[in-house]
């Protein structure tokens, strides 16, 4: 379920388990507060909910599916501007290049172009665990900042950085990989780079968070339109 009725713009850290259970949901002794239990209501009931309401405060437990807590699409503008702005590619703007098909035949090793000389091209995939399907959407960090990659539907990015830039020449970097923070834990991979030669390839397995797919925190409610002057 989906809902754009409510978000939680400031997701608390407070462990649900920890929680004494109450018939609504749990009481929250760090901010004596009943936290109430969404995870089991349907977008109608939730609607429900919340108008008999009238207004008042809620905290509530729901899936992040249910809410829109924090502003990934800024994030991805943020990240891809960074990109473009280098010349760096992401795996989301070669996705719908066709796979190559390898050669029935043994090939003679072709040259490497001046390009690729000049280059460092790290591939991997990201993975919802040890043997889960690809993580669409992670954002792929270098060191601490914020250029990268995001990953497309199949888990997959590519980076293909210039030998001249600093963290290149340092001749090792690490890669931050970052899914939904309510989905899996972040991660760091560090990252031996070659003089020359094959690209990187890499394999990201990607652990989940405790209460996975769930989010926490005070509900904030879209304000009712105004009706239009009459004259």
């Amino acid at each position: 379920m989906a809902t754009s009725s409510f978000s939680i713009p400031q997701p608390c850290t407070q462990p649900w388990a920890a929680m004494s259970p109450t018939a609504a949901g749990r009481f929250c002794a760090a901010c004596a507060t009943e936290v109430v239990d969404f995870t089991n209501l349907s977008e109608a009931e939730i609607l429900a909910f919340l108008a008999r309401q009238g207004g008042r405060p809620v905290c509530a437990n729901a899936y992040a599916t249910q809410a829109a807590p924090l502003p990934v699409g800024r994030w991805r503008r943020w990240a891809l501007a960074g990109l473009a702005l280098l010349g760096w590619q992401s795996a989301t703007s070669c996705a719908t290049q066709p796979p190559q098909q390898p050669p029935t035949t043994a090939a003679a090793p072709m040259p490497a172009t001046a390009e690729q000389q000049q280059s460092v091209v790290i591939r991997g995939v990201v993975l919802d665990g040890a043997n889960g399907p690809g993580v669409a959407g992670a954002f792929v960090f270098i060191n601490d900042t914020q250029y990268g990659a995001v990953t497309d539907e199949n888990g997959r990015f590519e980076l293909v950085l210039a030998r001249s830039w600093e963290p290149i020449r340092a001749g090792a970097l690490t890669l931050r990989v970052q899914g939904s923070p309510f989905v899996f834990k972040p991660q760091e991979v560090a990252v031996k780079l070659p003089a020359a030669g094959a690209p990187v390839e890499l394999v990201v397995r990607m652990e989940s968070v405790e209460g996975r797919g769930q989010i926490m925190g005070k509900i904030r409610q879209p304000e009712p339109p105004v009706a239009p002057p009459k004259g």
